[in-house]
């Protein structure tokens, strides 16, 4: 399937460590999808989490990021380690998975179990989009399994210090941090240039770094690209969509204002 061949040659960039950039959907709403995927990004992430996207959106955005010139893949973050919504997910046609709060390393193994098929995982075998609606059934259920990236969210103070056990979990190909949500579980909310939040970074970076995986962030403003870079992660997502519509927004009226008020 070419499809499979698709997203596998994203799982393989994650590996190798080459760089990446992905683009991130909060507006549930095909165009947008379609929109963000034109900017020839290597991933859109379509975000279940804090979004009102739900599984019947999910179909119709990946949907839009496959109409897309190029061949960005299409990603999603689910709203939580949940084994019938990780399921319903990957039936719905995306290249990989972002599962927030993994915590432990039974949490990252619970993902990588629902997100194969047995006999060494539990996700579940039926006819949908992903297998061509049962077409290609066979050919997706021989590939699926090695095509798919797990990507897991280190954000809490427990998975800091359980980072390297994490990143080892057979299947997992990728951290990520949300700086936001991390700096807020250590209490020093939104405060990246503390000490105790640049540590629990160095900590995460080379727990990946020793288990041969990348790290990625959230990266939202790019008077920091550099700092994130320094700190050593490896790639980054570039903002997100709600967030570019209240920065041209503000940009507009701050210029109307001033030249035209």
């Amino acid at each position: 399937m070419e499809r499979l061949q698709r997203f596998e040659h994203l799982k393989d960039r994650f590996r190798q460590g080459e760089q990446v950039t992905g683009g991130w959907v909060s507006i549930p709403h095909g165009e947008v999808a379609e929109l963000t995927a034109r900017h020839d990004y290597d991933f859109v992430c379509v975000d279940m989490e804090h979004a009102p996207t739900d599984v019947s959106d999910l179909g119709d955005l990946v949907r839009a990021i496959d109409a897309a010139p190029g061949d960005t893949v299409p990603l999603v973050r689910v709203p939580g380690n949940d084994e019938v919504v990780i399921k319903r997910a990957l039936d719905a046609g995306v290249g990989g998975l972002m599962v927030p709060r993994i915590d432990t390393v039974a949490d990252a193994e619970a993902v990588v179990a629902a997100s194969t098929y047995p006999p060494e995982g539990i996700r579940g075998t039926a006819g949908t989009r992903a297998s061509g609606f049962g077409a290609d059934l066979p050919e997706y259920l021989d590939g699926a399994d090695d095509a798919i990236t797990r990507i897991v969210q280190i954000e809490t103070l427990s998975a800091v210090e359980q980072a390297a056990d994490i990143a080892a979990v057979e299947g997992i190909d990728a951290l990520f941090v949300g700086p936001a949500d991390l700096s807020v579980a250590l209490d020093v909310p939104l405060d990246y240039g503390a000490v105790m939040f640049e540590e629990a970074v160095e900590a995460v970076v080379g727990a990946a770094g020793d288990a041969g995986i990348p790290v990625g962030v959230f990266a939202t403003d790019p008077d920091r690209f550099g700092t994130w870079a320094g700190m050593g992660f490896d790639f980054g997502i570039m903002g997100y969509d709600a967030g570019f519509l209240r920065a041209g927004n503000e940009r507009l009226l701050a210029a109307y204002d001033e030249d035209w008020g």
